[in-house]
């Protein structure tokens, strides 16, 4: 009978010969997941630094004042450990743009700067230098060396309003005429519930609140045309700026507000209200790195200079211009050339809701021109 042959310490041989490798699977699954790790706290803190830089580029336009912020924010945020270190090489400027595809492409050294972008890196050449592993050893590689990249963007804009208050806003908003008569009932009264102005307040304030669902930063303005007058003991001027720019929306309601409890009349100098808007978002309340909206109303026809070399000056410097035209007696044929000039779009209302659908869609358009 034979004897069972015994293999003594086979699976022991067999041990040694696969622990190395064993030892080599462990050490590169701990690395990966300490590289995945610090990884993930680069990315965040690049983000971080170049959405705060942002923030402040947008709020000041100082570059200067932005670097910095994006310094101080990625020394809070630690990467394996400790802060990141950025240096000026690190922080570019520039400008964010949307494709047709809806995607975001950046390029630097902008004029008008809105955009920074941030190169987060722990390597070798790097003010905190590279990151070791903790088996790189076993398997050639010592240390890593990740980078991330990271842009913050905004788009703000400057939006002046330039309405009609000519004698002819006073009028119901079931007359088409597009002038007032000195014998009107209404010539030397404040503007009635009924009236054209009392309408366009409340289609100003649906635009406004189109403009309030967005997370841009708009400023809005308000400035009034007429022409230089002066009737029922009251002397009204040709153009006022009622409204400076300014982020508070309920500002420019209470300015709507107040303009019904006014007493004014006029003709229409369309140009000046133009030309006085441009200046408003020329002035020293503008901002550099903001786009520039011009939206234009009128219920009749221009009495003064032809609004179209108004409307070209504007748009050489570089704001868009929106028109609209309020009642079936106002010259639809002249706004449509002044948007055109002004690279935007014409829009004719002849109801009050109409109006109101208007300036629903010109919110709605703003809004997707400037997120």
């Amino acid at each position: 009978m034979k004897r069972p042959f015994h293999r003594r310490g086979s699976i022991m041989a067999l041990f040694l010969l696969l622990l190395p490798v064993l030892i080599l699977m462990v050490g590169f699954s701990v690395d990966f997941a300490h590289m995945q790790k610090v990884r993930t706290e680069l990315r965040r803190s690049t983000d971080l630094a170049a959405k705060a830089a942002a923030v402040v580029l947008s709020d000041t336009a100082d570059e200067s004042q932005a670097r910095q912020t994006a310094k101080d924010v990625a020394l809070l945020n630690r990467v394996h450990g400790s802060p990141l270190t950025l240096v000026d090489s690190q922080i570019v400027f520039g400008a964010a743009t949307q494709q047709p595809n809806g995607s975001w492409s950046f390029q630097a050294g902008a004029v008008h700067p809105n955009a920074v972008q941030i190169f987060g890196q722990r390597t070798n050449t790097s003010a905190d230098g590279n990151v070791s592993s903790f088996f790189g050893s076993f398997y050639g590689r010592a240390a890593f060396e990740p980078q991330f990249t990271a842009v913050g963007a905004f788009i703000n804009s400057d939006i002046c309003l330039v309405l009609d208050r000519s004698s002819s806003m006073k009028l119901p908003t079931s007359s088409n005429e597009p002038l007032m008569s000195t014998g009107d009932a209404r010539f030397c009264q404040k503007p009635l519930a009924d009236s054209r102005w009392v309408a366009l307040e409340a289609a100003v304030n649906v635009f406004l609140a189109e403009l309030d669902k967005t997370r841009c930063k708009e400023r809005v303005a308000v400035v009034t045309f007429a022409s230089d007058y002066t009737s029922c003991s009251v002397t009204s001027s040709k153009v006022t700026i009622d409204q400076s720019l300014v982020s508070d929306t309920n500002l420019v309601r209470t300015t709507m507000a107040n303009k019904k409890n006014e007493d004014w009349n006029g003709m229409t100098d369309i140009a000046a209200g133009i030309i006085a808007g441009q200046g408003v978002l020329s002035g020293p309340g503008s901002r550099a790195n903001a786009r520039k909206f011009l939206v234009v109303l009128t219920d009749g026809q221009f009495t003064e200079a032809n609004p179209n070399t108004a409307a070209q000056a504007a748009a050489d410097a570089g704001s868009v211009i929106f028109t609209l035209t309020f009642s079936d007696g106002a010259n639809q044929t002249h706004m449509q050339n002044v948007a055109q000039i002004g690279n935007g779009r014409h829009f004719h209302a002849a109801t009050p809701e109409q109006l109101e659908a208007a300036f629903r869609e010109l919110g709605g358009s703003l809004a997707n021109l400037v997120q």
